[in-house]
């Protein structure tokens, strides 16, 4: 059939059509990486089933080669459609680290279902990594490793590093690893110092210096910090016991980082549970805002009905309402700091959850003197606003605002270490969770000070 006259997006509707999977195939052989995305998305929702069923029938390692160009929530969204059995040939061909990603995102039961029929090997490998929380060593850890067993030859690691040269390519090949008959490594060499070393070699020399492992429950930041310290492309993994389990590397991690980040971005945005890409479903797309949208409603109730309750003092003095978003949008600037600096001392190890009395005496002090400094202007300014009225109301404003931005600081300085002891991402939650805390906090100083100053109680 020649379709060589025909647009790309021409060709595949024609080869989906007749149904051809030999064309498929070699039609997307043929189509340029960069162009792979944007025609797939291009077909209507039921000819993209068609062509990743057709295409996984064809060569399963191409269509994993071709699924890997999409976001982790598209491929998420093409298993959940797909039939087990293809589901299970088509993972099968991704890498460790997206096969961990992709299943720790769908249903147990789902996930199931797909681990039984993918191979033992790969199965087992998959269950033993979702052990591990997404944002661990033992989630982000590839294990296509180079394992050797203690005593290995270099004539043996040579012959099988040629021998199965084509098994090997996906593995990362910058180390050697030596585990002892117990799986528990022993140490790591470099394969840049194996290639170089004298034929007479002493492994124990090659062993690469202040290569530490760490546990597979290590954390993300612990795990910048680690690279951090080190100039090392990959560090292992081990369990408890210190049995090897897989590698993590450098890039891996700082991907890591920069997809947390853009999920936070996102659920700040009201993409709740993370990306979102207008090819995928239109219910979905619109309960993952929804999900962002309800809770916000909760939250400013909250801050609302403190207002709610002081409503008679809001009509003898209809001036309070100017100056209660500016008190509360003041107070949150300064808590704001405080969970910013936070953040950053967490990220760098400089303090942890068992700081909060202490983050709580730095901030305090802070917090009173930065408080009384833009009170005072606040007052001044409320008085230059409106001059008819006496030194009530900018002492009300005033006062309320230092106390609001002592509690600010206060709270913004400990939400992360509380929200890190509950393991909640505190970069995610401590500024909603700040901007309720601290506008119910303004809006009552404000409005019972009034209420005690300008009515008597």
């Amino acid at each position: 059939m020649d379709l060589s006259h025909l647009t790309i997006d021409e060709q595949l509707n024609a080869i989906l059509e007749a149904e051809d999977v030999g064309g498929l195939v070699e039609f997307m052989r043929e189509l340029p990486p960069s162009e792979t995305s944007i025609t797939v998305t291009n077909l209507h929702e039921e000819d993209q089933d068609l062509f990743w069923k057709l295409l996984i029938a064809g060569d399963s390692d191409l269509a994993a080669d071709v699924a890997e160009h999409f976001p982790d929530d598209y491929a998420e969204d093409l298993l959940e459609d797909m039939d087990v059995d293809s589901a299970a040939r088509l993972l099968d061909r991704f890498d460790s680290d997206e096969q961990y990603e992709i299943l720790s995102r769908l249903g147990e039961e789902q996930s199931e279902d797909i681990l039984g029929r993918m191979t033992a090997v790969e199965a087992r490998d998959v269950e033993r990594r979702l052990k591990y929380d997404r944002f661990t060593a033992g989630g982000m850890m590839m294990t296509e490793i180079l394992v050797y067993p203690e005593g290995v030859t270099r004539e043996n690691i040579i012959n099988d590093l040629r021998e199965n040269y084509e098994k090997h390519r996906p593995y990362e090949h910058r180390y050697l690893f030596e585990v002892d008959a117990k799986g528990r490594l022993i140490g790591t060499i470099p394969m840049r110092k194996f290639v170089y070393a004298p034929l007479d070699w002493d492994r124990k020399d090659l062993y690469g210096k202040h290569v530490e492992p760490v546990l597979a429950t290590t954390e993300l930041e612990d795990l910048r910090s680690s690279f951090d310290r080190v100039d090392h492309s990959v560090v292992p993994v081990v369990d408890e016991t210190g049995r090897l389990l897989g590698a993590v590397t450098r890039a891996e991690v700082q991907e890591a980082i920069a997809k947390r980040q853009e999920e936070q971005l996102m659920q700040f945005g009201g993409l709740i549970s993370g990306e979102e890409l207008r090819i995928q479903p239109f219910a979905s797309r619109c309960l993952k805002r929804l999900a962002f949208l309800i809770p916000s409603i909760v939250l400013s109730y909250l801050a609302v009905s403190v207002i709610a309750l002081y409503e008679p003092v809001i009509k003898e003095f209809t001036a309070l309402a100017v100056f209660l978003p500016m008190v509360a949008n003041l107070s949150g600037a300064a808590g704001n700091q405080a969970v910013a600096v936070s953040i950053r001392e967490l990220t760098l190890g400089l303090i942890d959850k068992r700081h909060l009395l202490r983050v709580i005496q730095k901030e305090i002090l802070l917090g009173l003197i930065n408080g009384l400094a833009v009170g005072v202007i606040l007052a001044v300014l409320t008085y230059l606003m409106r001059p008819q009225s006496d030194w009530h109301l900018p002492m009300v404003i005033g006062i309320a605002y230092t106390v609001s931005s002592v509690v600010a600081v206060c709270l913004g300085g400990t939400l992360p270490l509380l929200l890190k002891r509950i393991k909640v991402d505190p970069a995610m939650l401590s500024s909603p969770m700040l901007t309720t805390l601290t506008d119910m906090t303004s809006f009552f100083l404000v409005l019972s000070l009034a209420a005690w100053l300008l009515m008597g109680g």
